[in-house]
């Protein structure tokens, strides 16, 4: 397994191979909560240090997914940084907004095919009545 450096705390973290390919490479380290990409910030690993000895990395996957774009653009988010971009998003239970009235006035589909298909209905029914 890879070693990787916070650049938060410079802690050394073992991170497995597998989260270097989840959350686009998004890890969290378990000492500052730094968030930061592993694969940007891999040493090489101590002879003299066992695995058990560095605290893992942790992959949050869900936490990358809420703050997409924003983590997307960077390499490193401190524990503040990160707790900034999710004071802005709205809660799980909560409605989205509305959109702007500017964008509801736009043509009504709904109501275009339901009177096209009452159309082709009479249509069909006439052409029944004929026979």
């Amino acid at each position: 397994m890879p070693v990787s450096v916070c650049p938060h705390c410079q802690t050394q973290l073992w991170v497995k191979n597998a989260q270097l390919n989840v959350a686009q490479g998004f890890v969290v380290c378990s000492r500052c909560e730094g968030l930061f990409q592993a694969r940007n910030h891999i040493t090489e690993a101590p002879a003299h240090t066992a695995p058990e000895a560095l605290p893992p990395a942790i992959t949050d996957a869900k936490l990358v997914h809420t703050i997409g774009p924003q983590v997307r653009s960077r390499k490193t988010l401190s524990k503040n940084e990160i707790a900034d971009l999710l004071d802005g998003i709205p809660p799980a239970g909560t409605a989205p907004a509305p959109p702007p009235a500017a964008t509801q006035t736009g043509f009504n589909w709904t109501l275009a095919s339901l009177v096209a298909l009452t159309v082709l209905i009479m249509q069909l029914f006439y052409l029944i009545l004929l026979r």
